[in-house]
């Protein structure tokens, strides 16, 4: 597992424990302090911020890879890759700044966010056929992706 890193905190024992402590580590390229630019394959539906990054350049192939987006500065510390699951567990940027972003790119990609707790630094959302979570502490953020079924 070179190149990864795994942080510790509560934010990322609840991921794994929802996840399922059993699922094998995915392939995405993790660690990366600036992913790569863009793909140009994104639906016309789907807007992306300018300073986002699709799923897809993360290196998954699971999941919404067109229309999730996150950060350009977020930093992957630990994913899993899978059909039914996809996480992805971010030292940077601060949760604060993940849920803000959130906030504003889920709706605007086709997204409704269904449950948001500023103050907890968590939200739900569905759309595209898949259900997200987002939960933080003050160490990391965790993002789990499961298809609706």
């Amino acid at each position: 597992m070179r190149g990864r890193r795994l942080t510790c905190g509560a934010g990322v024992v609840v991921v794994f424990a929802l996840a399922g402590c059993g699922a094998a580590a995915g392939t995405p390229a993790t660690g990366r302090t600036t992913p790569p630019a863009a793909t140009a394959s994104a639906t016309s539906a789907v807007r992306v911020p300018s300073d986002g990054v699709v799923l897809r350049d993360f290196g998954y192939q699971f999941g919404p890879l067109d229309a999730f987006s996150l950060p350009r500065t977020s930093v992957v510390t630990a994913a899993v890759d899978q059909a039914d699951n996809v996480t992805l567990v971010l030292s940077a940027p601060s949760a604060a700044e993940v849920t803000d972003y959130l906030r504003q790119a889920l709706p605007a990609a086709g997204f409704t966010v269904t449950a948001d707790d500023p103050g907890r630094t968590t939200l739900t959302f569905t759309g595209h056929g898949w259900s997200g979570s987002v939960t933080a502490d003050s160490l990391s953020t965790g993002i789990l992706l499961r298809p609706l079924r």
